[in-house]
């Protein structure tokens, strides 16, 4: 039999109350204000120093990934509705591999950085231009002694289903 009287009910709650007051007690502490840390002269978040844009350190690469990313829509818009073009072709032997290579580099800047990977960070780095290169090369032969990018990708598309035709 469980009995219970006012008394009992009421422990819990003081207990309680002394916990957080404890608890509260290092928090209640004097605030200090900016002009006692820094004495005069506060300083203005509003304004944050910029750097100068720099073409060669970066400050351009997001909005060039965009630009690249932009162009190979219409390219591969106007590939699907009308069919091999040599002039699209050409365009989309160079877009592609500049959209694969700046997407591969912000792979290789994330996962490899420079002052934790110092060689073999170059050394992909060199690697991906090399395979870059290769990749326009292999593009600009499809295109010039074959049907070109679009017939080609259509051809490796429609492999299967070419076969089970002839079979």
């Amino acid at each position: 039999m469980l009995v219970t009287s006012a008394r009992a009910l009421q422990q819990p709650a003081r207990h309680m109350q002394r916990m957080g007051l404890r608890t509260a007690r290092p928090l209640l502490f004097r605030a200090t204000t900016p002009a006692s840390l820094f004495g005069d002269e506060v300083p203005n978040p509003t304004h944050v120093p910029q750097p100068p844009p720099n073409r060669i350190k970066g400050s351009y690469h997001w909005m060039n990934e965009r630009a690249v990313t932009l162009l190979s829509v219409p390219l591969l818009a106007t590939a699907f509705v009308y069919g091999p073009h040599a002039i699209n072709d050409m365009l989309l032997g160079i877009v592609l591999p500049v959209h694969a290579h700046m997407g591969f580099g912000s792979v290789l800047l994330d996962y490899f950085e420079r002052r934790r990977w110092p060689v073999i960070s170059r050394v992909l780095k060199y690697a991906l231009f090399g395979i870059t290169g290769l990749a326009m090369f292999g593009a600009w032969r499809i295109n010039t002694t074959d049907v070109g990018l679009t017939a080609y990708f259509s051809r490796l598309w429609n492999a299967n289903k070419t076969q089970k035709t002839k079979e």
